[in-house]
């Protein structure tokens, strides 16, 4: 699985300090609702601009998974508000296939 890293050098010193833009892996609409899933290698943290970035996304009403690892079994949290992904559960990606499926039935 390419886990969507991209190289945004070209920006160089356009933007003041640190700042620099961040990819989303996967970002699905449904009547006006937002999951958004941000992949990761196994035990890869979240860098502190992109988890600033996600849990902006939290605060305005979209749902942000993150999923660490790239099947057969990946590890699956939701961000909260205040940026953290308190609870991880080991599942199949066939699982979180299910999950996402029911995201999109429940938002319905």
């Amino acid at each position: 699985m390419d886990l969507g890293l991209r190289d945004y050098r070209w920006l160089g010193d356009a933007l003041p300090g640190r700042v620099a833009p961040t990819d989303l892996d996967a970002l699905l609409e449904r009547k006006g609702h937002f999951l958004v899933l941000e992949y990761k290698p196994p035990g890869m943290p979240l860098p502190m601009g992109q988890r600033i970035t996600l849990r902006s996304l939290v605060k305005l009403g979209m749902d942000v998974w993150v999923v660490w690892g790239d099947g057969p079994e990946v590890e699956v949290g939701a961000m909260d508000r205040r940026g953290e992904v308190p609870f991880v559960e080991k599942m199949s990606v066939g699982k979180l296939r299910r999950r996402v499926k029911t995201w999109f039935e429940e938002v319905e």
